[in-house]
């Protein structure tokens, strides 16, 4: 992953399912339109605007390296550029768990990112499914861009027992909210969970794509009109908003910062909160 990644910026939103799920997959379905690709989830979509590119989690990561998780050493002898930099370098390395090594390409200075140790926690969050969509206890979160490695349903629910409400052809890409226990992924459009797809036949974007704003949370009412469907007709004015227990890691993370000034090493924790973002301590 490039360290110039922007980080994702996504409202907390898995769907979330009260049991009795099937745990069977499936594939397959024959090209369409985008309307019918998406499906009409027949429930009120709302959330505020999710996508990648905003910077916002990096500026946050790199003010808690230069303020506070590394002290004020690195503050004053990194310049923004750099900050920034490592930040993202932290965020690699907190989303992979396998250690990073960053050098600056003006300054010289250089560190790594080392995950020592790891651990799943659960916590109760209030998030968003359209009302149609089944709740999950105990999702993992996961908040980053998948695509359809072939085409795949749609479905109200864990399983292929649950109601199809759309699907995704090859190649078009959405935010993955999170992974249920029996191996499906719920599908997010604008910080709102509509449905959810097997595991098997989605997977991460390629690296140089994951800025790029996904398929699903891009298109607009106007274009989704001229593919046969009314966008408008699936985003009324409210979602269900309720609390369910979610599934983040954290990690405790060994850095070590050169600069021309000399050498600096710490150890910080990190936390994964419902939205994705990592909060560091």
């Amino acid at each position: 992953m490039s360290t110039a990644r922007h980080l994702t910026i996504i409202a907390a939103a898995l769907a979330l399912s009260v049991g009795g799920c099937a745990t069977t997959g499936e594939g397959g379905m024959s090209k369409q339109t985008m309307g019918s690709v998406l499906g009409a989830v027949g429930g009120a979509l709302i959330g505020s605007q999710v996508g990648k590119g905003s910077g916002r989690d990096l500026a946050i990561l790199a003010g808690a390296l230069a303020g506070g998780a590394l002290g004020n050493w690195i503050g004053a002898r990194l310049d923004e550029r750099d900050r920034a930099a490592l930040a993202a370098s932290t965020q690699e390395a907190l989303d992979s768990g396998r250690p990073v090594a960053w050098q600056s390409g003006h300054s010289g200075a250089s560190a790594t990112i080392t995950p020592v140790s790891s651990k799943t926690v659960t916590t109760q969050q209030t998030l968003r499914r359209a009302p149609k969509i089944a709740t999950v206890q105990n999702m993992a979160v996961i908040n980053q861009p998948y695509h359809a490695i072939k085409s795949a349903n749609l479905r109200a629910g864990p399983g292929t027992d649950a109601e199809k409400v759309g699907g995704f052809l090859e190649g078009q890409t959405f935010t993955a909210l999170g992974r249920t226990d029996n191996d499906w992924i719920a599908v997010g459009r604008k910080g709102v969970t509509v449905g959810y797809v097997y595991a098997p036949l989605v997977g991460p974007v390629p690296t140089a794509a994951k800025d790029a704003p996904t398929d699903l949370d891009a298109i607009s009412t106007a274009s989704a009109s001229a593919q046969g469907f009314d966008l408008d007709a699936i985003e009324p004015s409210a979602a269900v908003s309720e609390q369910v227990a979610v599934k983040t890691t954290c990690r405790t993370v060994d850095y070590r910062v050169k600069t021309a000034d000399g050498e600096e090493r710490k150890t910080v924790d990190a936390c994964q909160s419902a939205d994705g973002a990592w909060q560091l301590s």
